[in-house]
């Protein structure tokens, strides 16, 4: 069943940029619309609203789209807002909810992105200064376990698996690792760890990556 009228045209205005004009017919389209479309009419003037960068807008709507649902990306949404309105522990929750729904409903179409929101997840929170554990735990005991379990770096491999490169992954874990207070020689062990557990091109993107924070005994 195609989506009602106004949601199409929303859609399509958001990935035109006119978020103004989706919120706009979002909003004079949802008293007429039939109750089981209200939420995905909430996500979509969340979303609007969010890539404008309004970011208390946005959770407004997120938190109506979420409110008692169980669609994994309805609780992802929420928590990327709350991270940009700085309520850090209400995104770690709502992230928390995304976690299990997406463990929960493992055939929801947007469940095949959930690595990747990991490391949106993990992104958002650095860039809002918040980096602590439990994002560094989303790259290191999460994400980097796929490439030194299966051995393999290739991004394509993963890219079709919906699991983000390994170039991502690090590069976001060396930020991790300079927030927290960690030295470089931590994060040359971790890379040596790394390194021992896959292929010839994953070994030498660590070298490289030794490169980006030199070890003052090296």
């Amino acid at each position: 069943m195609s989506d009602p009228a106004p949601l199409a045209e929303a859609r399509e205005l958001i990935r035109a940029g006119r978020f103004d004009a989706a919120v706009e017919r979002l909003v004079a389209a949802l008293p007429d619309l039939p109750v089981e479309y209200h939420r995905q009419a909430c996500a979509y003037a969340g979303l609007a609203h969010y890539f404008a960068e309004r970011w208390t807008e946005s959770l407004g709507y997120f938190q109506s789209a979420a409110r008692g649902g169980e669609v994994p990306e309805d609780w992802f949404n929420l928590a990327m807002a709350q991270v940009k309105s700085g309520d850090i522990e209400g995104a770690h929750a709502s992230w928390q909810r995304t976690f299990d729904l997406s463990y929960a409903h493992p055939g929801a179409p947007e469940t095949s992105t959930f690595f990747q929101k990991k490391l949106l997840f993990a992104r958002a929170l650095r860039d809002a200064g918040a980096c602590d554990p439990r994002g560094l735990d989303l790259l290191e005991r999460q994400l980097l376990p796929f490439f030194t379990n299966y051995h393999v770096t290739d991004a394509s491999f993963w890219g079709l698996r919906g699991v983000p490169a390994l170039e991502e992954v690090l590069a976001t874990t060396l930020d991790y690792y300079r927030a927290l207070g960690k030295t470089p020689d931590e994060w040359r062990a971790l890379l040596d760890r790394v390194a021992a557990k896959i292929d010839d091109d994953g070994k030498a993107y660590c070298e490289e990556m030794k490169r980006r924070w030199p070890s003052d005994s090296h």
